[in-house]
Parts: structure tokens; sequence; C-alpha cells
């Protein structure tokens, strides 16, 4: 049988295009290499959150409209609110007047040392912050498998286990091959995070997305916060033309513990070494997360782009091919809409596709 499509990616935004491809009545399978979330869409730290590039804000509330009609998912009525956290006060304050600026409708306040930790008393008593309505924390992995059950519920395939790669014929995009046998499928979606630019372009040589290696402890606090917490100028980290300095403080409290990061690492970490930092910094702002026990760690690859959006569209000079990666770490708070995107467009609807996110503004791979 020949498919409509086939999807390379068992991550938010592949199970995401796999439901509403399948739900438009196309034959539509899934592969996925591991397990249904298994790398930054089920290992992130559990918030959707509001992301500062004005492309990505489309992406964002869009999401949230999805979220909210998915079964088995549930997004908090009301962001729990975020508080951007820093030691000394005169930068927070400094940022918070900046945020002000650019994005009045978040309603920056800015607490300083003991207002703080008045508002959220979890915080150490010299920590001054800037408080911003949003934040939504959410199990890690939650929206992803609630999306790989929409998917099997409007009758797509999911096939775990093995490597899937794109079978080409001459330029066009023939199928996948898989377990040692080549399917046919009229357009192949690839969705699989840092791995996607190997199955589009194996020569190497088409490179716009590389790893960023994040690390979360999962933490067990007697009284965790109730905003997400997190360091003031953790966005930095991910700047397309910084470099990572290493360990960040963040802390997300949902399902009844905590997740405690984050890291920002060119290559894998050894989490023996990088847990007893996490806390280390941590602490600094939340002096509970010392003593506090450690129910497991988990770390993953955000798949970055260079610069520092999506690729969302087809893939130039491939056609039937179509890519959906490099959302970094607003994965599971963009990827929905970006899912979207890519299977109204397979269907004959290209009206959505950004020029920002456009695969092409890298050149054509190989």
């Amino acid at each position: 049988m020949t498919l409509d499509v086939a999807v390379i990616g068992g991550g938010i935004v592949g199970t995401a295009t796999a439901a509403f491809l399948a739900e438009a009545g196309l034959r539509v399978t899934l592969w996925e290499r591991a397990a249904i979330g298994a790398g930054a869409s089920g290992r992130n730290s559990g918030v959707v959150q509001h992301p500062s590039d004005p492309v990505l804000v489309e992406l964002y509330r869009e999401s949230l409209a999805i979220y909210r009609e998915l079964e088995g998912f549930e997004l908090p009525a009301v962001p729990a609110g975020l508080l951007f956290l820093g030691l000394e006060p005169a930068p927070v304050e400094a940022l918070t007047r900046q945020l002000a600026a650019a994005q009045p409708e978040l309603r920056p306040e800015f607490l300083g040392p003991g207002e703080a930790a008045r508002l959220e008393p979890a915080l150490a008593p010299g920590v001054a912050a800037c408080r911003l309505e949003m934040g939504y924390p959410v199990p890690p992995a939650a929206a992803t498998r609630a999306f790989a059950a929409r998917a099997e519920r409007a009758g797509a395939e999911i096939r775990v286990g093995g490597d899937a790669s794109v079978w080409r014929d001459g330029g066009r995009v023939a199928g996948v091959e898989a377990d040692g046998e080549r399917l046919p499928a009229g357009s192949v979606v690839v969705a699989a995070g840092p791995w996607s630019p190997a199955l589009v372009d194996p020569s190497g040589r088409w490179r716009p997305i590389r790893p960023l290696w994040g690390v979360v402890a999962t933490i067990d606090l007697p009284e965790p916060p109730g905003h997400v917490l997190e360091e003031g100028w953790i966005e930095s980290e991910i700047d397309p033309g910084g470099e990572p300095s290493g360990v960040d403080f963040s802390l997300v409290s949902a399902a009844g513990s905590s997740s405690l990061g984050s890291t920002f690492l060119d290559d894998e970490p050894d989490l023996a070494a990088i847990v007893p930092r996490l806390v280390e910094h941590g602490a600094r702002y939340v002096p509970a997360v010392v003593g506090a026990a450690i129910l497991g760690v988990r770390a993953c690859a955000r798949p970055l782009s260079a610069d520092g959006r999506p690729l969302v569209g087809r893939v130039p000079g491939s056609e039937g091919l179509w890519i959906a990666a490099g959302h970094g770490p607003w994965g599971i708070s963009t990827g929905p809409a970006s899912a979207r995107q890519i299977a109204a467009a397979i269907l004959g609807d290209d009206g959505d596709l950004a020029t920002a996110t456009d695969p092409a503004r890298f050149g054509s791979p190989g």
C-alpha cells in the first residue's frame, strides 16, 4: 500500500502532524526510533511558555488554542506566572523596563529583594524578580502522548523501534526505507529534532540545526513554588550568535513534582557530574533544592536552528519532502501550530507558511 504521508519523528511536531493529516482522511504512518516523546518533547522542563520572538509568538498563540481542544491533555486555565530572577536588583529592574516596553501584554512587574520572597516564599530573601503573566506548567511528555493517541484514533499507524530514512528516486522523494524495506509515500515529513538535517541531507553539508543539550533533575520539594522560576538571562544561552556557558536555573512544578534545570551544552553531558552543579546553582535562588530528594534525571538534545527559528515547510530541491524541526526550547510551546501549518500545506493550503520559517533560507541540501 502506498501511504499518502510518512512522518519521521515521534515528538510533539511529528505526532501532531500525523494527527492532523489522519483526521483529514490521509493514510499516515509515523516512524519513531526510540519512544514517543523520547527527545526534547518528553524530557523538557514542562512549561508552555510565551517566547520573545514575534514570529514564535504567533505560533505560540495558535498552539494554546490547539491545546485547549486536545483530548487527554489539560492546559491550566490561567498561567501560573513566571518570575525572572536575579541576585542583584538593578539588572532585574532594567529587564522589567525593557519587557514593559517590548511586551506590555505580559504585565511586567518588578519585585525587589524581600518583596519577591513575600510573593513566593520558596525564594531566597535577597533575590529580586520580574513577574510576567505567562507560563503554563504541564507534565513534560503529556502533550506529545496525547497527540500520538489522537493520531491513532484518527487511523494513523505509529511504528516505534528501528531507524527510518528518506527514500529518494532521482530528485523526488519516493517514501521511506525502514526495517529493510522500501515503503512508498506521496510525501515525507521529517520531524526528528536535531537529527532532521542528517535525514534530509545524508552528505552532511546542510546542517542548519544543531543539538543543544539540556539536563533536568526531577526533585521532591515539600512546598514547591507556585510560579515558574527562571534565571533572568537564560534566553541569552540560546542566542544563535552566543556561546553557551553551561548551567542556569529554572524550576517548574507540575503534577506533584518539580523540574530543576537547566543546562545549555554543545556536547552530551555527564549526568552524574552535572546534577550537583544544578543543585548548587539553584540553591542560590531556592535554598530548599539542597537536600530535596532527586527522583530522576533526564537529558535531551534541543534542536536549535542557526537563527533561533524553526524550519517549517518544503525542503528546497526535493519534491515531496517536508521538514518541521529546529524549535529549540520552544517545541511544546509552538510545535502544534507548526504541525498544523505543515498539514495544511500538504493538503494544498500553504498560505500560513511564513517566510521567516521557510527552510529555503538556509539554501538547498546536497
